[in-house]
């Protein structure tokens, strides 16, 4: 049951650790899926994260 809880749970924010509100995914450096928030994407952007 605890894969159900992790499904549900909220997604944080790759960059200010926030709970992120309508979310974005990038891919980071390792290839690892990061979720990114709709205040930090440009941030993200140029930092060069990739969208997957």
């Amino acid at each position: 049951m605890n894969w159900l809880k992790r499904l549900f749970t909220p997604k944080r924010c790759y960059v200010c650790g926030q709970k992120a509100t309508n979310p974005q995914v990038y891919l980071d450096d390792q290839g690892k899926k990061v979720y990114v928030c709709y205040k930090c994407v440009p941030y993200a952007e140029r930092r060069a994260l990739r969208k997957p």
